[in-house]
């Protein structure tokens, strides 16, 4: 069996190493690759999550190296929604979902994970957002998405980086992670030399039930 943090610090070691432009685009051949296939296997990260018929939303999907594992898993009664500001990447993906006859289980969308109009509330069983939250400047946009899409009881799996520059307005901080967390209900938390991940739940956010007070008599 493979070791888990050396799988996620693979990941997030290649694409830190090009995350340097402004929007965070990173190369497709960097994020789909037969070096990395190697080191960390899609389905090893991802079929945990997934059974015959869930309804998932990859965040940041790029070229689609966890989607198309992602579509496969969840079959033709199952729906993944791929999100990426990147068209290059979109293009890719279209492209390996048509060769792969799973255009009608893979809806590509080129947008900001922080507006994902396209996704409906609540309609989402696993969200994953792998490295996402370091490569964009709305942190707050994106993490309030993925409460909306994410049904109650559900699971996301979150990741970022540790490696950034100190003025880099994408950039995840320790403190940021913390908080971010606070908002979710927190089901597995943990961390590499390079990264940190967790898997988190949306918190029943409804009121509390008001309390009827006896008459005085």
């Amino acid at each position: 069996m493979r070791d888990s943090s050396k799988s996620q610090d693979w990941d997030q070691l290649m694409q830190a190493a090009c995350c340097r432009t402004k929007d965070r685009h990173i190369p497709t051949f960097i994020m789909d690759n037969f070096i990395r296939r190697r080191f960390s296997p899609p389905n090893e990260k991802v079929s945990k999550f997934l059974s015959a018929g869930s309804v998932v939303a990859d965040i940041g999907c790029g070229p689609g190296y966890f989607t198309i594992s992602m579509a496969e898993l969840v079959g033709p009664r199952g729906k993944v929604y791929a999100i990426d500001s990147d068209p290059k990447s979109i293009k890719l993906l279209t492209a390996k979902s048509a060769t792969r006859r799973l255009q009608n289980i893979i809806e590509a969308h080129t947008t900001s994970a922080a507006n994902m109009k396209a996704v409906p509330d609540r309609s989402v069983d696993f969200v994953f957002a792998n490295a996402l939250l370091c490569c964009m400047v709305d942190h707050a946009g994106a993490v309030a998405e993925i409460k909306r899409i994410l049904k109650r009881q559900r699971l996301a799996y979150l990741s970022v980086t540790k490696l950034f520059r100190k003025k880099d307005p994408k950039a995840v901080t320790k403190e940021e992670w913390k908080r971010i967390l606070e908002g979710f209900r927190v089901c597995e938390v943990g961390q590499g030399l390079l990264t940190r991940w967790a898997t988190v739940s949306v918190k029943n956010e409804l009121p509390e039930p008001s309390i009827a007070h006896a008459p005085n008599v």
